[in-house]
């Protein structure tokens, strides 16, 4: 009888664990959907409880079930008693008119007291399911998992407040854990315990529980270390701008129009926004902004508003240079994404919009002249369009044109772009003038401060980007203190350090040229994702106009320029990072501790031997390990060094001069997979074994591509991008 006592104690303990659980989920679901009666649902999972415990037999256990949730029903929803006349008549026509919607499939006529009678018979399966996971299995892990994933969803999703639930959750948790740990013990153990026992054992274990929660309620929290997600979510769904510009150092998802507050982590998302089919990879312009305000970037309202209007297929004014007529290319734009904006390529000449369902309305196009922002009307109202088409030119800059600054910039160009705040560091002037010493021309000196970047340890990351204080400078943390970040960091940065310098400059927004998916002949299709919103810079050159320029490193600028006459610095456009130095600070000190070590440098030798004599053996034995473990590292390096070979080489691009230490590199790593080449076997056969072997057709196609390019010296025909596909795929394959 005492035993018996005891696990009746012992399961109830269980169950008024579970019972404070199953509240917590009980409660944001009738908060959420304004549900009442809480106490009355409550009161039907401890009757159900019960019921488990005392192991009442099925059919008593189902009719009081049955008897509750009808008598709830037919008193909240029909104002009756069960067993009264109106209360039958109740539940029969309620029955009847749900038998009949789930019949006709009809789900929205599933009347209310049907949709309740439901509720109960899950919260009815869920509690069978408990007294199964504690009584048999004897864990509740996954169900505490999906409580926490649950009230974590409704916390992040909706207007729940769950941080002090998921507390309880956690605290409920643990202790039901310990007690079922135990009582795993005991059954393994084949001990006898009673409930003094019990309490012994278990005493230490609720005391540690609730010492942990209080040193953990009290202690400081450190801020999040992840990037809320919610604004990525918001703006995939087009349910909200994100929260750029609050000063959380969230960076909006994808293209957003709110620049004021730059800075922090950005959250990556390859939603697909565009896809574009042209001969030519290019940025896609959006639009510009002007006032750099310390924080980010405004537009200011300098032509009041102004707005050019043009026809489909009408030649567009532009502040840009276009290309000469005989270049002139077509891209097909196809919008996936409800942007209400038109893309622009480099030299736009005009836009073609083919609609069918436009047929006799007013359709044109409209381009602020503050932003140079191009939107389609219809009606005089703006519309998002799923297709269209621009021609362009490409401009051609010629490098004589570039080194000859003759042109009188106009007034209005210097007024409006070279804007800086009056809270601007000095340090970021003094900066500038040091970049571009000894740099004659405004092209020069801008090619200066865009290679700048890439040659004095800035690194490009879209995590763990600072933002700044009220008193910092965006531009200025980033130059002196961070040196991390993304496209608006090196934008912003570029921009300022133009401007300081005197050359106009401008900030632009829109996308970069994306990724190649399929081809068509000279044409080829572009996928361009929320990942390739970009920013960059235009500066304004005389005697040429607006050239863009390209500071983030891992990008490069699609600039063309025609070297029209002999140069010693044509190389210049290859961006080619030097070595990074150190500041001078560091410097330094180093000089200070070399003189330091040099008069006491005998001292020190007498010390390091005395050391070395009595860790003699240590360094011995230190050494012999390293030996083995190369000798070990060597002879299993088919296993490790293709992994790290992949890591190394994932960021590297293929191209033509890459290509051979690509194809080689990937026939070493088959041949320590075992895929050795026969004496006097061709690349070809070696290539259709190795397809044989993996069921694919990626060896054959990059080794006929590789003996093109080796023996017939010609690349043109040769899509990089394909090889690129190609190799990873044999790689992953290798290395899996």
């Amino acid at each position: 009888m005492k035993k018996n006592s005891f696990k009746l104690v012992e399961l109830a303990l269980y169950y008024i664990v579970i019972f404070f659980i199953l509240r917590e989920w009980l409660i944001p679901i009738m908060e959420l959907t304004k549900t009442g009666f809480i106490g009355l649902i409550l009161l039907f999972v401890a009757i159900s409880l019960l019921l488990s415990l005392f192991r009442i037999h099925f059919i008593i256990s189902w009719v009081v079930k049955i008897a509750y949730i009808t008598w709830f029903i037919t008193f909240i929803y029909g104002g009756v008693f069960f067993f009264s006349t109106e209360g039958m008549y109740f539940i029969i026509d309620d029955l009847q008119v749900n038998f009949a919607a789930l019949l006709q499939g009809d789900w929205l006529g599933i009347t209310n007291p049907f949709r309740t009678f439901l509720f109960f018979i899950l919260i009815w399966m869920l509690v069978y399911l408990i007294h199964h996971w504690i009584t048999v299995r004897m864990s509740i892990f996954y169900f505490l998992i999906l409580t926490v994933f649950f009230i974590a969803t409704l916390d992040t999703f909706t207007q729940y407040d769950g941080s002090f639930a998921i507390v309880k959750v956690m605290l409920l948790g643990l202790l039901i854990t310990s007690l079922l740990f135990l009582k795993r013990l005991v059954i393994q153990s084949n001990s006898k315990i009673n409930l003094i026992k019990y309490t012994k054992l278990m005493a230490p274990v609720v005391v540690l529980i609730g010492v942990i929660s209080i040193i953990a309620v009290l202690l400081p929290k450190s801020p999040p270390q992840w990037p809320d997600p919610i604004p990525f979510i918001q703006s995939a769904t087009g349910q909200g701008e994100g929260i750029e510009g609050e000063g959380n150092g969230i960076s909006k998802v994808g293209y957003g129009e709110n620049d004021s507050r730059l800075g922090g982590s950005f959250v990556a998302d390859d939603t697909v926004v565009f896809l574009v089919e042209s001969e030519t990879k290019q940025y896609w312009r959006v639009e510009t902004k002007d006032i750099y305000t310390s924080k980010g970037w405004e537009q200011s309202n300098y032509f009041d508003g102004e707005l050019l209007n043009f026809a489909p297929d009408e030649t567009i004014r532009h502040s840009l240079p276009v290309g000469p007529e005989e270049n002139t290319n077509m891209a097909t734009v196809q919008v996936l994404y409800p942007y209400n904006f038109i893309i622009q390529p480099y030299g736009m000449k005009s836009v073609d919009i083919d609609v069918p369902n436009f047929d006799n309305q007013t359709v044109e196009l409209m381009m602020e002249r503050n932003t140079e922002k191009m939107q389609v009307l219809v009606n005089r109202g703006v519309v998002q369009l799923n297709e269209f088409t621009v021609q362009y030119s490409k401009p051609v800059y010629l490098y004589s044109e570039l080194q000859n600054p003759t042109e009188q910039i106009d007034a209005s160009i210097t007024e409006r772009y070279l804007q800086l705040p009056e809270t601007l560091p000095d340090r970021v002037r003094e900066l500038a003038a040091e970049i571009v010493e000894g740099r004659e021309t405004p092209y020069d000196q801008a090619r200066a401060i865009e290679l700048y970047f890439r040659q004095s340890g800035f690194r490009y990351d879209t995590e763990d980007v600072a933002v700044p204080s009220e008193e910092q400078d965006y531009v200025d943390q980033f130059l002196f203190e961070t040196k991390v970040g993304y496209c608006d960091n090196f934008s912003t940065a570029m921009v300022v350090l133009l401007r300081s310098v005197g050359i106009p400059a401008r900030w632009v927004k829109g996308f970069a040229g994306g990724d190649v998916v399929d081809n068509n002949g000279s044409m080829s299709t572009y996928e361009i994702t929320n990942n390739h919103a970009h920013s960059w810079v235009e500066a304004y050159i005389p005697n040429v106009g607006w050239v863009n320029f390209e500071p983030t490193i891992g990008f490069n600028s699609t600039r063309s320029i025609d070297f029209d006459i002999e140069t010693d610095v044509e190389q210049q456009d290859e961006l080619v990072a030097e070595e990074e130095t150190e500041p001078t600070e560091v410097i330094e000190e180093e000089r200070e501790e070399q003189q330091q070590s040099a008069s006491q440098g005998n001292t020190w030798f007498t010390n390091v031997k005395e050391m070395f004599e009595q860790i003699k053996l240590f360094v011995i034995a230190l050494i012999v390990l390293l030996i083995v473990g190369a000798v070990l590292l060597y002879k299993w390096r088919g296993k490790w060094w293709p992994k790290v070979y992949v890591k190394l080489q994932r960021q590297k691009k293929i191209d033509e001069s890459t290509f051979e230490s690509f194809y080689l590199n990937l026939l070493k790593l088959l041949e320590m997979k075992g895929f050795k080449r026969k004496e006097g076997q061709t690349l070809e056969a070696y290539a259709k074994d190795v397809d044989m072997y993996y069921e694919t057709y990626h060896m054959t196609n990059i080794t006929k591509a590789y003996e093109q390019f080796i023996y017939a010296k010609n690349s043109t025909n040769i899509d990089f991008d394909k090889m690129r596909e190609s190799w990873e795929y044999l790689i992953n394959r290798t290395t899996s």
